[in-house]
């Protein structure tokens, strides 16, 4: 029995995977970031991703200020190898009007 639950433990751990701390800024500052519907802050910010379960996930990244068209970045897997290089340590939007 203690086993089965040294096991889940592990396994559960290894599901949780990894964080990556991200410094988000834009062109201008002050842009409404959002992450899977998800607001997580204004630019600049500082915010800590987590690594999403499974192959070749993607990371999409919204944008939005008034008077600007939003902007969306994306970053994807492209091996499973990458899971943890995906996210930068730095991404900055450039809005346009």
């Amino acid at each position: 029995m203690r086993i089965v639950r040294l096991a889940a433990l592990a396994f559960a751990a290894s599901l949780a995977g990894c964080a990556t701390a991200v410094h988000f800024t834009s062109e201008p500052s002050g842009a409404t970031v959002t992450y899977k519907g998800q607001t997580l802050g204004k630019t600049p910010f500082d915010y800590t991703v987590h690594d999403q379960f499974g192959w070749f996930s993607q990371y999409d990244f919204t944008a939005t200020l008034d008077g600007y068209q939003p902007s969306t970045l994306t970053f994807k897997e492209r091996t499973p190898m990458d899971a943890q290089q995906v996210v930068p340590p730095q991404i900055n939007f450039t809005l346009t009007k």
